[in-house]
Protein backbone atom coordinates (compact mmCIF):
# COMPACT_ATOMS: atom_id res chain seq x y z
CA UNK A 1 0.00 0.00 0.00
CA UNK A 2 2.76 2.65 1.20
CA UNK A 3 5.48 0.71 -0.89
CA UNK A 4 5.74 -1.24 -3.84
CA UNK A 5 4.42 -4.85 -2.88
CA UNK A 6 1.04 -6.59 -4.40
CA UNK A 7 -1.75 -4.31 -2.12
CA UNK A 8 -4.12 -7.55 -2.48
CA UNK A 9 -7.70 -7.02 -1.55
CA UNK A 10 -7.57 -4.80 1.61
CA UNK A 11 -4.51 -3.01 0.00
CA UNK A 12 -6.82 -1.82 -2.30
CA UNK A 13 -9.66 -1.05 -0.34
CA UNK A 14 -7.65 1.19 2.12
CA UNK A 15 -5.89 2.99 -0.66
CA UNK A 16 -9.68 3.92 -2.38
CA UNK A 17 -10.44 5.20 0.77
CA UNK A 18 -7.32 7.29 1.21
CA UNK A 19 -7.02 8.46 -2.32
CA UNK A 20 -10.85 9.46 -2.06
CA UNK A 21 -10.38 11.40 1.21
CA UNK A 22 -7.56 13.25 -0.43
CA UNK A 23 -9.05 14.48 -4.05
CA UNK A 24 -12.20 15.49 -1.85
CA UNK A 25 -9.57 17.74 0.22
CA UNK A 26 -7.44 19.07 -2.62
CA UNK A 27 -10.38 19.58 -4.59
CA UNK A 28 -12.01 21.70 -1.60
CA UNK A 29 -8.81 23.85 -1.44
CA UNK A 30 -8.49 24.24 -5.16
CA UNK A 31 -12.56 25.82 -5.14
CA UNK A 32 -15.85 25.05 -7.00
CA UNK A 33 -14.24 26.20 -10.53
CA UNK A 34 -12.24 23.47 -10.63
CA UNK A 35 -15.51 21.29 -10.75
CA UNK A 36 -17.37 24.24 -12.16
CA UNK A 37 -19.15 23.21 -16.21
CA UNK A 38 -16.64 21.33 -18.03
CA UNK A 39 -14.22 22.90 -20.93
CA UNK A 40 -11.70 21.43 -22.84
CA UNK A 41 -8.98 21.90 -20.30
CA UNK A 42 -11.03 20.91 -17.15
CA UNK A 43 -11.96 17.47 -19.11
CA UNK A 44 -7.99 16.86 -19.26
CA UNK A 45 -7.59 17.82 -15.92
CA UNK A 46 -10.57 15.75 -14.93
CA UNK A 47 -9.27 12.39 -16.75
CA UNK A 48 -5.69 12.72 -15.54
CA UNK A 49 -6.70 13.43 -11.69
CA UNK A 50 -9.23 10.40 -11.94
CA UNK A 51 -6.23 8.20 -13.66
CA UNK A 52 -3.58 8.87 -11.18
CA UNK A 53 -6.32 7.89 -8.54
CA UNK A 54 -7.16 4.71 -10.69
CA UNK A 55 -3.21 3.45 -10.91
CA UNK A 56 -3.07 4.52 -7.36
CA UNK A 57 -5.53 2.14 -5.99
CA UNK A 58 -5.15 -0.80 -8.40
CA UNK A 59 -1.64 -0.65 -9.76
CA UNK A 60 1.00 -2.17 -7.37
CA UNK A 61 3.43 0.03 -8.81
CA UNK A 62 2.29 2.99 -7.80
CA UNK A 63 2.35 3.74 -3.89
CA UNK A 64 -0.65 5.69 -1.86
CA UNK A 65 2.27 8.42 -1.29
CA UNK A 66 3.27 8.51 -4.81
CA UNK A 67 -0.45 8.72 -5.89
CA UNK A 68 -0.92 11.48 -3.55
CA UNK A 69 1.55 13.39 -4.46
CA UNK A 70 0.84 13.38 -8.01
CA UNK A 71 -2.84 14.32 -7.27
CA UNK A 72 -1.99 17.42 -5.33
CA UNK A 73 0.89 18.16 -8.08
CA UNK A 74 -1.49 18.42 -11.07
CA UNK A 75 -3.94 20.27 -8.75
CA UNK A 76 -1.44 22.62 -7.48
CA UNK A 77 -0.83 23.31 -11.41
CA UNK A 78 -4.26 23.79 -12.15
CA UNK A 79 -4.73 26.34 -9.13
CA UNK A 80 -1.43 28.52 -10.63
CA UNK A 81 -2.66 28.23 -14.24
CA UNK A 82 -6.29 29.57 -12.91
CA UNK A 83 -4.72 32.18 -11.34
CA UNK A 84 -1.72 32.76 -14.17
CA UNK A 85 -5.23 33.27 -16.05
CA UNK A 86 -7.30 36.28 -13.51
CA UNK A 87 -3.95 38.26 -14.46
CA UNK A 88 -3.78 37.10 -18.18
CA UNK A 89 -5.83 37.16 -21.57
CA UNK A 90 -2.73 35.57 -23.09
CA UNK A 91 -2.96 32.15 -20.37
CA UNK A 92 -7.23 32.77 -20.54
CA UNK A 93 -7.40 32.00 -24.25
CA UNK A 94 -4.29 29.18 -23.93
CA UNK A 95 -6.87 27.45 -21.54
CA UNK A 96 -10.19 28.52 -22.83
CA UNK A 97 -11.50 28.49 -26.20
CA UNK A 98 -13.37 31.62 -26.63
CA UNK A 99 -17.41 31.32 -27.44
CA UNK A 100 -18.10 31.51 -31.39
CA UNK A 101 -20.64 32.71 -32.76
CA UNK A 102 -22.13 30.26 -35.30
CA UNK A 103 -25.83 32.15 -36.01
CA UNK A 104 -25.92 36.16 -36.25
CA UNK A 105 -29.20 38.30 -37.12
CA UNK A 106 -30.69 34.99 -38.48
CA UNK A 107 -27.61 34.20 -40.77
CA UNK A 108 -25.62 31.12 -40.76
CA UNK A 109 -21.86 32.26 -40.12
CA UNK A 110 -20.19 29.48 -42.38
CA UNK A 111 -16.57 30.20 -41.73
CA UNK A 112 -17.60 29.87 -37.72
CA UNK A 113 -19.21 26.61 -38.18
CA UNK A 114 -16.79 25.10 -40.24
CA UNK A 115 -14.51 26.01 -37.42
CA UNK A 116 -16.35 24.55 -34.86
CA UNK A 117 -17.22 21.77 -37.17
CA UNK A 118 -20.82 22.00 -37.32
CA UNK A 119 -23.52 21.46 -39.93
CA UNK A 120 -26.69 23.22 -41.39
CA UNK A 121 -28.47 20.35 -39.16
CA UNK A 122 -27.05 20.50 -36.13
CA UNK A 123 -28.12 24.28 -36.03
CA UNK A 124 -31.74 23.59 -36.95
CA UNK A 125 -31.43 21.05 -34.27
CA UNK A 126 -30.45 23.71 -31.40
CA UNK A 127 -32.64 25.76 -32.81
CA UNK A 128 -35.64 23.16 -31.82
CA UNK A 129 -34.11 22.49 -28.44
CA UNK A 130 -34.40 26.10 -28.05
CA UNK A 131 -37.91 26.31 -29.00
CA UNK A 132 -36.85 28.79 -32.03
CA UNK A 133 -38.83 27.93 -35.03
CA UNK A 134 -37.51 29.92 -37.77
CA UNK A 135 -33.82 31.18 -38.37
CA UNK A 136 -34.92 35.25 -38.57
CA UNK A 137 -35.60 35.00 -34.88
CA UNK A 138 -32.18 34.49 -33.99
CA UNK A 139 -30.19 37.56 -33.24
CA UNK A 140 -27.05 35.07 -32.12
CA UNK A 141 -26.70 31.81 -31.59
CA UNK A 142 -22.88 30.57 -29.82
CA UNK A 143 -20.95 27.89 -28.75
CA UNK A 144 -19.64 28.37 -25.07
CA UNK A 145 -16.56 27.42 -23.87
CA UNK A 146 -17.90 24.65 -22.30
CA UNK A 147 -19.58 23.07 -25.37
CA UNK A 148 -22.88 24.78 -24.26
CA UNK A 149 -25.38 26.83 -26.74
CA UNK A 150 -26.71 29.60 -26.03
CA UNK A 151 -29.01 31.22 -28.25
CA UNK A 152 -30.27 34.66 -28.24
CA UNK A 153 -33.67 35.53 -29.31
CA UNK A 154 -34.06 38.64 -31.57
CA UNK A 155 -36.38 41.92 -29.93
CA UNK A 156 -37.56 44.33 -31.63
CA UNK A 157 -36.08 48.04 -31.33
CA UNK A 158 -33.52 46.17 -28.93
CA UNK A 159 -29.96 46.58 -29.49
CA UNK A 160 -27.50 44.21 -29.96
CA UNK A 161 -26.49 42.82 -26.43
CA UNK A 162 -23.74 43.42 -24.26
CA UNK A 163 -22.94 39.70 -24.16
CA UNK A 164 -22.53 39.92 -27.85
CA UNK A 165 -20.53 43.32 -28.15
CA UNK A 166 -17.96 41.79 -25.98
CA UNK A 167 -17.28 38.90 -28.20
CA UNK A 168 -14.19 39.95 -30.74
CA UNK A 169 -14.46 39.28 -34.47
CA UNK A 170 -11.10 37.36 -34.72
CA UNK A 171 -13.17 34.63 -32.23
CA UNK A 172 -16.44 35.18 -33.19
CA UNK A 173 -17.30 36.71 -36.55
CA UNK A 174 -18.80 39.53 -35.08
CA UNK A 175 -18.07 43.00 -36.69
Amino acid sequence: MWYDNDPGPLGILISAIIGFAWLIFLLRLAGKRTVAKFNMYDMILTFTVGSILASMIVLKDVTVVEGCLAMAVVVAIDWLLSQAALKSEWVRELLKSPPVVLVRKGEMQRDNMRKEQMVEEEIDMLLRQNDVADLSEVEALTIESAGDVAVIKRRDGVDEPQTLRKLRKDDSGIE
